[in-house]
């Protein structure tokens, strides 16, 4: 038996608006990080006059808020997803601006009660099912997006996702009888 491998990154549409949020991200995260440097000098200039001033540790507590504020945005606007397909198990991860990489998901594909497109009639009869867990790893609304459902530690599982067609066919190669496709 053939070896079945497939690996995918799924990347947001760029729009322009992430783009200028990117960048307004990118300014405010150096402006206010500037101003956090400037408001740290001034505290222990204080300190060191025998005069304190909470004023100005609020105000550095306020532009270094904000700078993590910038920071956590600029990250969330590079965030990709890699889908592994290995023998029948599925992995998926999550990629955060090209240098931090979490693992989300591994699953067996076999184990899956179904797996199809959203635009299925089953999907938003799943989507309403009491107890269900939701994963949603994708990233571009629209066509493209399957679901698949299976147990995943003890615990009903619905799984939102943007395979290519290719990663489909080997789904089905796995799994006939409940994968469906377009």
């Amino acid at each position: 038996m053939m070896d079945l491998f497939r690996e995918e990154s799924v990347r947001k549409v760029n729009t322009g608006l992430n783009t200028i949020i990117f960048v307004l991200a990118w300014i405010g995260m150096v402006f206010f990080g500037v101003l956090t440097i400037f408001m740290f000098q001034a505290i222990f200039s204080e300190i060191a006059q025998g005069n304190f001033n909470f004023f100005t540790v609020i105000l550095f507590l306020i532009f270094g808020g904000i700078t993590f504020l910038s920071f956590t945005i600029r990250n969330k606007q590079r965030i990709e997803y890699d889908y592994t397909f290995t023998n029948g198990t599925l992995d998926i991860a999550k990629v955060i601006n090209n240098t931090r990489r979490k693992k989300l998901l591994t699953a067996d594909v076999k184990t899956f009660e179904v797996l199809a497109p959203t635009s299925d009639d089953g999907f938003q009869r799943m989507l309403q099912h009491p107890g269900i867990k939701k994963l949603n790893y994708f990233l571009n609304r629209g066509g493209g997006l399957y679901y698949g459902v299976f147990t995943n530690n003890g615990e009903k599982t619905i799984l939102i996702f943007e395979p290519s067609e290719e990663m489909v066919e080997m789904f089905r190669m796995v799994n006939p009888r409940n994968v469906k496709t377009k």
